[in-house]
């Protein structure tokens, strides 16, 4: 273990709670004062330190991944409390009232509009009876009724051309029926604009909420991450 080994990078993540932006930082003094300092900042008024000593630990075999999971311990504890209202009394007492009273945005409540009964609409009278004039002799129960021969005054039967059609259809020597045509049409397949277009599964990319400071390290993506989970369980 090197004397003069460089304390690790911190880190920093400004954190909404109850309507005001708080500044979250992490730092490590090195290895030869081994401790961890956590501060709450708001408008550079200090509402609440944590402290991690690390002397028992400096012989670990891989002391750099100790002292970087004791940071982020101690940095997401501090974001739990403050979300929380752990520091609440501190922050009124020393700050004011918070704007919000909660952290969780107010939803107003639907407002239901009861809906007039739907009106059936008019029926329309009935028609009135009307005076039927009779068509031919009254039938009678089992017999069949007055039936009217169409070749008898229709031109259309009367025609010597139709009749003979009529003839040589019922003898089966009609003209033959046009085709249908085809039972398939071929079908030409149309693609989309601009050819196949994006593929499924595309990733979107999100923009991030916590606006991380000056400090960065090659783990900060992954400590960003779990804050933002964090956050969202609230």
């Amino acid at each position: 273990m090197a004397a003069n080994q460089s304390p690790q990078l911190g880190y920093d993540h400004n954190i909404p709670h109850r309507g005001r932006l708080y500044h979250v930082q992490t730092e490590d003094s090195g290895i030869q004062r081994a401790h961890i300092f956590t501060h709450v900042f708001y408008d550079g008024t200090i509402i609440s330190t944590n402290k991690v000593d690390y002397r028992d630990r400096l012989e670990s075999e891989n002391l750099d991944a100790v002292i970087v999971a004791a940071m982020q311990d101690s940095h997401k504890s501090m974001i739990r409390q403050l979300r929380s209202g752990s520091f609440d009394e501190r922050i009124i007492k020393y700050i004011g009232a918070h704007p919000e009273a909660s952290n969780k945005p107010e939803v107003a409540a639907p407002v239901v509009q009861e809906k007039a009964p739907a009106k059936r609409p008019d029926r329309r009278p009935p028609p009135e009876p009307r005076e039927v004039v009779p068509q031919g002799p009254p039938l009678a129960a089992g017999e069949p009724g007055p039936t009217l021969d169409p070749t008898l005054g229709h031109v259309v039967f009367t025609a010597p051309e139709a009749q003979a059609q009529v003839a040589a259809s019922a003898a089966g020597q009609g003209p033959p029926r046009p085709s249908r045509g085809p039972s398939r049409v071929g079908r030409r397949p149309i693609g989309g604009i601009g050819g196949q277009g994006v593929t499924a599964g595309t990733p979107i990319a999100q923009r991030r909420n916590v606006i991380v400071g000056k400090f960065a390290s090659e783990h900060q993506h992954k400590l960003d991450d779990e804050i933002l989970a964090l956050l969202a369980e609230d």
